[in-house]
């Protein structure tokens, strides 16, 4: 809050300054080297003012894209992220359903294990 009293009110003293500087040579007197210098300053600091604003406003269009291209891909990312919760549960059920038949094969296995053994004892009694 200060420094911004104090830069408009060294602005406004040197505005004020410069203003008079104009008239002088408007009315054609001789200028000091340091009213020259004081004119040239002035000429370079509003110059480096306007190049300044641009830069800012190129600036802050450059933040307001990217802060959509990082809303755009935050968005992405839910939605990848919301993909991956499904093929997460679709992995899931098909890793049960793995499991299950595993389950299965091996229960088939037994009972085919059981009636070759049980064919091969009725054969061997009938041969015997």
């Amino acid at each position: 809050m200060v420094e911004t009293v104090a830069y408009s009110l060294v602005e406004k003293i040197v505005s004020d300054y410069v203003g008079k500087i104009v008239e002088k040579a408007s009315a054609g007197k001789r200028l000091s080297d340091w009213e020259v210098g004081i004119l040239m300053m002035d000429h370079i600091r509003s110059s480096i003012e306007g190049k300044m604003e641009g830069m800012r406003r190129d600036l802050e269009g450059k933040i307001g894209a990217l802060e959509a291209k990082i809303g755009t891909l935050e968005g992405r990312i839910e939605a990848i992220e919301a993909r991956m919760g499904a093929l997460e549960k679709r992995l899931e059920r098909v890793e049960s359903g793995l499991e299950s038949l595993r389950a299965d094969m091996s229960s088939l296995r037994d009972n085919v294990i059981n009636v070759l053994v049980a064919e091969l004892k009725r054969r061997m009694e009938r041969e015997v």
